[in-house]
């Protein structure tokens, strides 16, 4: 990249560092970062900071913390900074047409799929409780429908049997990182084109809500499976004993062609975990959280409960 860029970065997860820690470490000039404002978290409900923020802080570059961005005020900050370009990773806010326009190159996008799938709020999720057997980062060219923009740059990443949304997730942010740089050569550049998104092969993933974790056990266990490892950290899937909430953080798929008439029945209990009846398979729970109360193992949950015969499900 011959002439450094006049760069801001807009993001509010962890998702969203890896990318800017390229960003400020190299020859570009990074102008400001854009972050969502601290919000209160946890049961104190102090103000926490975001992760960009607090990876922001050191690269000595100021931060700007709007509450609305394409608010009048925040457009006239942002046009003061003579940008070239906005580079955004899950911001956590829509841009309307003016803020598209501001940079001389445009906004950038950088999402967790392999554009046209999963446009949406929670592609990770999706990729894992649809069984896609890879997902990836695309870097677009940002537009006013959702994730809808020219593709300048994308990679490839196989999902595994056993990968979680965050296991996935932060390989998916370490590629995206990789990805910008080039990326940003290209958009400088006379001598590439981003190519337009194949319509017909468009998907669309909502934004995740704490209910999507609720279990069906009529389901068979592989999209138990799925379910429960698309759902890890958040927002965690979940079942019921005895009308009481039980948090499922880790099971696996030990059985997948058995069939059983009772879905959700407990068939048996070992060191291993708790072995759970599905209409077809078996899932092993491995760490469960009671309500009210820390994460433990299957195991250890077992000994405390008598949970032969019981069955999951049962909402009060």
């Amino acid at each position: 990249m011959t002439t450094p860029l006049r760069i801001a970065y807009a993001g509010t997860p962890e998702f969203a560092v890896p990318a800017l820690q390229r960003i400020a470490a190299s020859s570009n000039q990074l102008m400001c970062v854009i972050t969502q404002p601290d919000r209160p978290s946890g049961r104190g409900r102090k103000l926490a900071e975001s992760a960009v923020k607090a990876a922001a802080k050191h690269t000595q570059t100021a931060i700007f913390q709007p509450e609305n961005i394409n608010h009048p005020n925040s457009l006239e900050y942002l046009a003061s900074l003579q940008l070239d370009v906005m580079v955004v990773a899950a911001y956590g806010q829509l841009f309307k047409q003016e803020l598209l326009s501001l940079p001389g190159l445009g906004c950038i996008n950088i999402h967790a799929s392999l554009l046209p799938r999963w446009r949406g709020a929670s592609p990770i999720q999706h990729a894992i409780l649809h069984g896609d057997e890879s997902s990836g980062v695309t870097i677009m060219q940002m537009a006013q429908a959702m994730d809808a923009g020219d593709i300048w740059m994308q990679q490839s990443c196989a999902i595994d049997a056993q990968d979680t949304a965050q296991s996935l997730h932060d390989r998916l942010a370490i590629a995206g990182a990789e990805l910008i740089l080039p990326a940003l050569a290209r958009v400088a550049s006379h001598d590439y084109q981003a190519h337009a998104q194949a319509s017909a092969a468009v998907s669309y993933c909502s934004k995740l809500h704490k209910t999507d974790g609720l279990i069906d056990w009529s389901q068979p266990g592989q999209a138990i499976d799925r379910q429960i490892r698309a759902f890890f950290p958040w927002p965690r899937a979940y079942t019921f004993l005895t009308g009481k909430r039980l948090g499922i953080l880790s099971a696996q798929l030990v059985e997948q062609e058995q069939t059983y008439q009772r879905a959700g029945e407990i068939i048996a209990t070992d060191k291993l975990g708790v072995d759970v009846a599905t209409p077809k398979g078996v899932i092993r729970l491995q760490r469960l959280v009671p309500e009210g109360g820390r994460a433990v193992s299957a195991y250890e949950f077992s000994h405390a409960h008598s949970l032969l015969g019981a069955v999951l499900g049962d909402q009060p």
